[in-house]
């Protein structure tokens, strides 16, 4: 049996001050400030909140999950578990690592049991079935649909992978929508150039999610709303959102919170092996360089997005702070409405007697200073500095 104390738990019925008692991996009780503990860990007035969960994360910290050293598959999975790690350093306890070229090493961490970082729940697959490239992008033709290279996604996940992102206009994307859905598998809309009429086929067909939404798929006009306004409009879907205000600047976030129902939002990273980094431009390998910028931007040289540097915990400060939204309303859509969708809620999600014990103590400032998976402590600010991946596939030149 352990304790833990601070003045604001952010429990699902309610902010309380006292103390979490927590028996193994479940929270088994809550006592008021009155109680007469012995032993405890003491956070003060630093905010315990619900563990993140982040459904769609390629990567942090200079982890990157398409880092594949040469095949080497042991190399392989031990960037899996410090990506893992990396990940509590910024309060996320549960996650869907976000890959298509290492769903088979992944898979295997995943089966090894809770290590000492965040916990699998699942695999999502972004593409590689992905058709519309963002602003500055370079397009280039889509892949063809390959049943055999469907089904070996499938097979090498062991039955984790969770979430399939593709385009629905390429053809033959039908077949393996199906063959997913067969599996359980839920889709996601992403990287489309569908307008309207193509887009509520594919909710009717059965997609479900919304990846980063707006982003990357077509926007909304006043004679066709497009993808973006489907996936707004039908409440069938469930929509990513990107909140490092970047990605969407601040006053659409607000616009896009009034337009739909707050339960039907999970917020995302999408964040990249260069979370973590600092300012300056890299190497990634190749051809391309990748530029860290001052705001938090990744973009390459020709100025297209790249994928994010931010985390949740930062999207939850822009919502808090910025946007004035109730942080007990933000750690839904940061746990509770991914965890529901996915299945996951009865145990986890959010911190209620029963559930499991997933929990992060952040700081005024939105600092994660202790990440809890299921009961055990798998980050202390007060005890470990983050550290970015001594090996990692990026090397600053500028």
């Amino acid at each position: 049996m352990k304790f833990i104390k601070s003045s604001c738990i952010y429990f699902e019925d309610g902010i309380k001050s006292g103390y979490l008692v927590i028996d193994g991996s479940k929270i088994v009780g809550y006592l008021d400030d009155n109680a007469e503990v012995a032993e405890y860990e003491d956070y003060g007035n630093n905010r315990i909140i619900p563990g993140i969960f982040d459904t769609h994360n390629h990567g942090t910290f200079g982890y990157s999950l398409d880092q594949t050293y040469n095949n080497d598959e042991e190399k392989i999975r031990e960037n899996v578990r410090g990506y893992l790690h990396a990940l509590a350093y910024e309060g996320v306890t549960c996650v869907f690592p976000t890959t298509d070229g290492t769903i088979k090493q992944v898979a295997e961490v995943a089966k090894e049991g809770n290590g000492n970082g965040a916990r699998v729940l699942g695999i999502h697959s972004e593409g590689p079935y992905l058709s519309r490239v963002g602003e500055n992008g370079r397009p280039e033709p889509h892949p063809s649909i390959d049943m055999q290279h469907v089904e070996s996604m499938w097979n090498d996940s062991q039955g984790l992978l969770r979430l399939v992102a593709m385009a629905p206009e390429i053809p033959d994307s039908d077949k393996a929508a199906q063959y997913f859905l067969s599996k359980g598998v839920t889709m996601a809309f992403a990287h489309s150039d569908l307008k309207m009429q193509g887009a509520r086929k594919a909710v009717d067909d059965g997609y479900r999610v919304a990846t980063h939404t707006s982003n990357v798929m077509v926007g909304i006009h006043h004679r066709d709303i497009g993808g973006l306004g489907v996936m707004l409009d039908d409440d069938r879907v469930q929509c990513e959102v990107i909140c490092d205000g970047l990605h969407n600047c601040l006053e659409w976030l607000h616009l896009m919170f009034k337009t739909k129902s707050h339960d039907k939002f999970m917020m995302i990273s999408d964040s990249v092996s260069m979370a973590g980094a600092p300012v300056g431009r890299y190497d990634v390998g190749g051809e391309v360089a990748e530029n860290v910028t001052p705001e938090g931007f990744l973009k390459d040289d020709d100025g297209r997005l790249c994928g994010s540097t931010k985390s949740v915990l930062y999207g939850i400060s822009n919502l808090v702070e910025k946007l004035h939204m109730p942080l007990e309303e933000v750690i839904k859509m940061s746990s509770l409405n991914a965890c529901t969708f996915y299945g996951f809620g009865d145990s986890k999600g959010s911190i209620k007697i029963g559930k499991d014990a997933d929990l992060v103590v952040i700081s005024d400032d939105y600092k994660a200073m202790a990440t809890y998976v299921e009961g055990k402590k798998v980050f202390d600010r007060k005890s470990e500095t983050p550290l970015y991946n001594p090996h990692p596939k990026e090397k600053r030149i500028g």
